[in-house]
């Protein structure tokens, strides 16, 4: 009993400093995968690509130190990591590829993180904030980042063209106040190109960080009664060597200079009382294998969805398509998403859901791929947050 005292004591003094909340989310579901994908076949229980959200442990410290402005700490811890699921941060699929079987998945993930000046100015975030990018994603895909939405896993995330991310490791975001519903958004992460210390796929293994892709993301976005919609344009800079961390795609196999990348995104979403419609399509320059013979792709994206909402019941289904060429040939790949999901609302804070996705990534399956030909999901989950 004294010693919870003096927690709690301890706890009151910072308290009187700054103000820390814990929230979060937890989702799991059990899924079955299919398809002629490799590694993405069988039944699991699953906290990783299946569900429909992401799970997050977040805590976030805020000091208001006067004249309107706050000073915040925010730290989102993946829970998924101490999973045994064969889930993988960088796959995010249950593939024994990628995870040697019985292998277990445990350590400390992150998700966003950085710390936080905000007032009438807007708001400055240094560290690793979200990017415009996936705020884009949110506008116009009524799945979200879950099952149905074909984002991440096997997919890379291609699913809003080839540049898009979450967000960078060492960057700064800078948002502006709102005005008559518009908000100006901008993202920096300055990379660190550097030259090649080892040929060839041993300079990626030897992990030379900070070697990094320079990356520029900067938005529009417009918020009021039932239209949301942003413009995004995504930038990385040309790199010398390939090797290393690349934010904006990467080729673990080779040291040969990759070319500078230019993305755009137009998203929206309109409500119409019960029933949201969702769009976007996007068009740009980015990154194939770097070799001589195809250097740089293009790609063209675009998605269609809509929610309906009936009581406790959410319907959701989208469709989603990159056509990817590369330069100066004729050949295309397509690459889709089609997906469903149906959420029962027990409470304002918790649902049960049936979740379906194809996924095809416009390849043939090879015995040596993990993300070439169609992987199906089928799932059903319970989530909470808090």
């Amino acid at each position: 009993m004294k010693k919870t005292l003096v927690a709690l004591a301890a706890l009151a003094s910072v308290s009187a400093f700054a103000q820390v909340t814990i929230t979060g989310n937890l989702d799991f579901a059990g899924a079955r995968f299919g398809g002629t994908m490799n590694g993405n076949k069988g039944t699991t229980i699953t906290t990783g690509h299946g569900t429909s959200s992401t799970s997050s442990i977040n805590i976030t410290a805020t000091e208001d130190i006067g004249g309107g402005t706050k000073i915040t700490a925010f730290y989102g811890i993946d829970p998924r990591t101490f999973s045994n699921d064969g889930y993988s941060v960088a796959n995010n699929i249950p593939s024994t590829a990628t995870i040697p079987a019985g292998t277990v998945t445990t350590g400390l993930g992150r998700h966003e993180a950085y710390v936080q000046a905000s007032g009438g100015f807007g708001s400055l975030k240094i560290g690793a904030p979200n990017a415009p990018g996936l705020d884009a994603n949110g506008i116009s895909q009524p799945l979200g980042t879950g099952v149905g939405s074909g984002f991440g896993g096997a997919s890379s995330n291609t699913l809003m063209g080839r540049s898009v991310n979450a967000r960078y490791s060492r960057s700064v975001r800078y948002d502006t106040p709102v005005m008559n519903g518009f908000s100006g958004h901008f993202t920096f992460a300055p990379g660190g190109d550097q030259a090649a210390v080892v040929a060839g796929a041993t300079a990626y293994a030897a992990l030379h960080y900070p070697n990094a892709r320079r990356a520029t993301e900067s938005a529009l976005r417009y918020s009021n009664g039932p239209l949301n919609a942003i413009v995004v344009n995504i930038r990385g800079a040309a790199m010398t060597n390939s090797t290393g961390y690349l934010s904006l795609g990467s080729n673990a196999a080779t040291t040969t200079a990759v070319s500078s990348t230019n993305h755009n995104l137009v998203a929206a979403n309109y409500s119409l009382g019960n029933t949201t419609i969702y769009a976007s399509m996007g068009n740009g320059g980015s990154i194939n294998v770097p070799t001589a013979a195809a250097a740089l792709a293009s790609d063209k994206s675009t998605r269609y969805g809509v929610k309906h909402t009936m009581g406790p019941i959410d319907l959701m289904v989208a469709y989603t398509k990159v056509v990817t060429s590369a330069v100066g040939t004729t050949a295309t790949v397509n690459t889709n998403a089609t997906g469903f999901r149906g959420d029962y609302n027990l409470s304002k804070t918790s649902a049960v859901y049936l979740g379906y996705e194809k996924y095809d990534s416009g390849s043939a399956s090879t015995a040596t791929s993990v993300s070439n030909g169609i992987r199906n999901i089928t799932s059903v989950g319970l989530r909470k947050s808090f």
